[in-house]
């Protein structure tokens, strides 16, 4: 029990939020359309963001039996927010207003690890051996 506790919480934390920032941009809530056009974005980012962000999200909780697609998912959030951390820091905006993406920064890092710790058997994200296949050729047994 308390192993499924360590998974599913960071998970399911991280989940959430990008769910509800995801919503927020394909919405285009006021307070993401100003925060973009402060740093210098278009708006149209605003709904490209979004939706990867609810894809991302929605991966991280169903995505088992697509180990691949949930790396993809995690690199992508950790591109977001390492990207909007830089981008708070190179437009001189305040610090306070890089603190939500750093949290959630650190929330990516140990979901992954949660994911790679606790996560499904025979999730390649748990260390699990992958098969191996090439073409035209057939393993013999030994």
């Amino acid at each position: 029990m308390r192993t499924k506790l360590l998974y599913w919480v960071p998970t399911g934390l991280l989940a959430a939020m990008f769910l509800m920032s995801g919503t927020f941009n394909v919405t285009r809530q006021p307070n993401v359309m100003e925060i973009l056009a402060r740093l210098g974005y278009p708006s149209y980012l605003a709904t490209i963001l979004g939706v990867w962000k609810l894809l991302a999200a929605v991966t991280l909780v169903f995505g088992s039996r697509w180990p691949r697609l949930k790396e993809w998912a995690f690199a992508g959030l950790f591109f977001d927010l390492s990207g909007a951390i830089i981008s708070h820091v190179a437009s001189r905006d305040t610090v306070a207003s890089s603190v939500p993406a750093g949290v959630l920064l650190v929330l990516t890092g140990i979901t992954y690890a949660a994911q790679r710790r606790f996560g499904p058997a025979g999730s390649a994200l748990n260390g699990a051996p992958r098969p191996v296949a090439s073409v035209g050729h057939v393993a013999q047994p030994r």
